[in-house]
């Protein structure tokens, strides 16, 4: 797997402490991703991850085990945090960053204004999540024209950004298909487990 990352950036009001002795606050250095949702293994990643489809998630793509850890080497690298950027409408985008903070270490879903600082939106922990998205709103999100990303791509990122919610009646039919286009397999299986987790009705 020859993956490349790059080139570095950073996104204006969103801040980390600044090496070597981490005292100081500055812009976070980001590293553009956008390339790893074409490999297989970030999908086996982010839906085991973020959305918790486990063990669902490992039969969906057939990855190699030495590319699964060569891409998980890629997003929890702690000196270039790896950044996938989702344009909602116009200069706005939504930039996913991995922020590989030891001991602290989770997603940021940062939305991205110009001429505004960069607000964190939610992110997704290891103990869990705040909702910034309601369902029609991410199907409505996922639907604006992108030349970079398909639309199952749109909506698979954007996915941990919502939290158990009333779902509409075609919800799993919406998910095979998005499933569909990340070329997941077992789309049965991984649809039900990310489903579960969503619909506030099956709790």
């Amino acid at each position: 797997m020859s993956l490349i990352i790059g080139p570095a950036f950073t996104i204006p009001g969103y801040k980390a402490m600044a090496p070597p002795d981490y005292t100081t606050e500055c812009d976070a250095t980001a590293y553009a991703a956008d390339g790893v949702v074409g490999y297989p293994a970030f999908w086996w990643h982010y839906l085991s991850g973020p959305l918790g489809a486990y063990p669902e998630s490992e039969a969906a793509f057939e990855v190699q085990a030495a590319d699964y850890h060569a891409m998980g080497a890629v997003l929890d690298d702690p000196e270039r945090w790896p950044v996938i950027s989702v344009r909602l409408h116009g200069e706005v985008w939504l930039r996913i960053v991995y922020r590989n903070v030891e001991d602290e270490a989770g997603i940021d879903f940062v939305e991205e204004r110009p001429g505004r600082p960069a607000e964190v939106v939610t992110s997704v922990e290891g103990h869990g999540f705040t909702s910034a998205m309601t369902w029609v709103e991410l199907l409505a999100a996922a639907a604006l024209p992108d030349e970079r990303l398909t639309w199952a791509q749109r909506l698979i990122l954007m996915l941990p950004m919502l939290g158990p919610q009333e779902l509409s009646e075609d919800a799993e039919e919406i998910m095979h298909r998005a499933l569909d286009g990340i070329g997941a397999t077992n789309r049965l299986a991984v649809a039900g487990a990310l489903l579960d987790a969503l619909d506030w009705r099956t709790h």
